[in-house]
């Protein structure tokens, strides 16, 4: 039982910080009481949501929809990623609501200055950037280092906003969660692609170096293993990652212990630079909404499996994601009764 006779301070940050305080508050009356209580996070923001509403109507519903179920998880905030050029509009209109966060989405063949000053006019905390259509058409990658994107770039870095870049795609199939063989890869050789992920890596990497006030998101983990992505970290401070995709764990599952010292190792050291996301489908109805709460779980038991410390923990749950984007604390009066 952990004790301030019996535990050094390291171990107290395995707890949560209220079982240290009953050893003393009220007299110790209740010491000894929850004495295994874990730290708890304060809520989550999601960094990293697809949500594609259409209009403004059915953009609403979708998201009373979603904190109808996942309020309860003490989701407080998401980050919307599908704002593209066709429903900025509808994203506009809801923007209002403080429990949606929300990025432009660009092609990389629309580098739009005029959509992209009216997003952040708006609101918008940066931009979304994919290279899927590249992989799958054998594109020319070095597009983003057109003069176009150098416009948008220099942009979003004098307002000082976030970028979300899925920038690679694993090879291998990922049949733990549901991926496919050579996603996107397949399309992009049958197209002649000649390039690897770690051409995308490093060019993506030199626009990070570039625009040193972005705050460059990669998203999935990069497709990489915990201590590449510690090697990228020491060398490049605005390069932050989400758990999105890569950090789940199923229903029923346990992480093995060596895996989760692994993980928790580099979650602790660099709990400044990871954000939590779940590429879930925020406007998915039917049976699908069911698989979209589940896989925000199972996101959710990654993190819980880690056995952070306390501040580590709220620094991946919420906190970074909202110094990024500059939102101040979310009201946890609501929340902090609810027991999931």
């Amino acid at each position: 039982m952990p004790t301030s006779e019996t535990t050094s301070p390291k171990d107290h940050c395995s707890y949560d910080a209220d079982v240290i305080r009953r050893d003393t508050e009220d007299g110790g009356f209740s010491k000894g009481w929850g004495f295994h209580m874990l730290p708890s996070e304060r809520y989550w923001i999601d960094s990293h949501c697809h949500f594609r509403p259409p209009h403004a109507d059915e953009g609403r519903a979708a998201v009373v929809s979603w904190f109808e179920r996942l309020d309860a998880w003490r989701l407080g905030q998401f980050v919307g990623v599908d704002c593209s050029l066709a429903n900025l509009d509808a994203y506009a209109e809801i923007a209002h609501d403080p429990r949606m966060l929300w990025l432009l989405r660009l092609g990389h063949d629309e580098p739009d200055m005029e959509a992209c000053r009216r997003a952040f006019d708006l609101g918008a905390g940066g931009l979304k950037l994919l290279n899927i259509a590249l992989i799958c058409s054998a594109g020319d990658f070095h597009v983003w280092e057109s003069d176009e994107w150098a416009r948008l770039f220099a942009e979003t870095n004098q307002r000082k906003k976030v970028v979300l870049w899925h920038v690679t795609q694993r090879v291998t199939a990922s049949a733990y969660n549901g991926g496919n063989l050579h996603a996107y890869w397949g399309d992009g050789w049958e197209n002649g692609a000649t390039f690897s992920n770690e051409d995308l890596l490093q060019a993506f990497l030199g626009l990070v170096r570039a625009y040193p006030d972005i705050s460059f998101i990669g998203a999935h983990q990069l497709y990489l293993g915990p201590d590449r992505l510690g090697e990228l970290f020491d060398v490049h401070p605005n390069l932050y990652i989400d758990t999105s995709v890569g950090g789940i764990v199923r229903w029923g599952d346990e992480m093995y212990p060596d895996d989760r010292a692994r993980w928790r190792a580099v979650a602790t050291r660099y709990c400044d630079r990871i954000l939590f996301g779940t590429d879930c489908d925020v406007d998915t109805y039917g049976s699908l909404f069911e698989v979209n709460v589940q896989a925000f779980l199972n996101h959710v038991r990654f993190v819980h499996q880690l056995r952070l410390p306390d501040d580590v923990l709220q620094k991946i749950a919420w906190e970074n994601c909202a110094r990024l984007y500059g939102v101040e604390e979310r009201s946890s009066s609501r929340r902090s009764n609810v027991r999931p």
